[in-house]
């Protein structure tokens, strides 16, 4: 005798429906993984490690972060990394005054920290007109 559970699954399978998902498949997220790096009042959020970028781009990144007049032009900083956008609050110091997300991912915060979505670093790189941009939305965010 066939029950009905049994039936169900046989007909799926006939038309190529799995009725059940392995977990590990369910747990995988879309967003890639985010880099966080600091320096004082500013965050950053980046696609690798500040440390993988080439030495222009690393520039780049610091060259933003001190044009926001929150640093006294310090050039160390901090790295961390996040898999998940839902704990970026726990993790992101609240003495930052404002986050410049250069990552695919949107971002907003819980916190009353101003957050900037921005282009990639890749692609400031190599378009000044996108660094324009992100200028204008840093000034008018800053009142600069």
């Amino acid at each position: 005798m066939i029950t009905a559970s049994v039936k169900t699954n046989l007909i799926l399978k006939e038309l190529g429906i799995t009725r059940f998902s392995s977990r590990s498949a369910v747990k995988k997220s879309n967003l890639n993984p985010i880099y966080i790096y600091k320096i004082q009042n500013v965050t950053v959020l980046l696609n690798k490690l500040f440390e993988e970028y080439e030495n222009v781009q690393k520039k780049l990144i610091v060259a933003i972060m001190s044009s926001t007049t929150l640093t006294n032009g310090e050039f160390s900083g901090q790295s961390s990394s996040i898999d998940e956008v839902k704990i970026l609050d726990d993790i992101i110091d609240m003495n930052s005054k404002l986050i410049i997300n250069f990552t695919s991912n949107k971002i907003k915060i819980a916190s009353k920290i101003q957050v900037i979505n921005s282009d990639s670093i890749d692609e400031l790189t190599a378009d000044p007109q996108k660094k324009k941009q992100l200028w204008a939305s840093i000034k008018k965010m800053l009142n600069l």
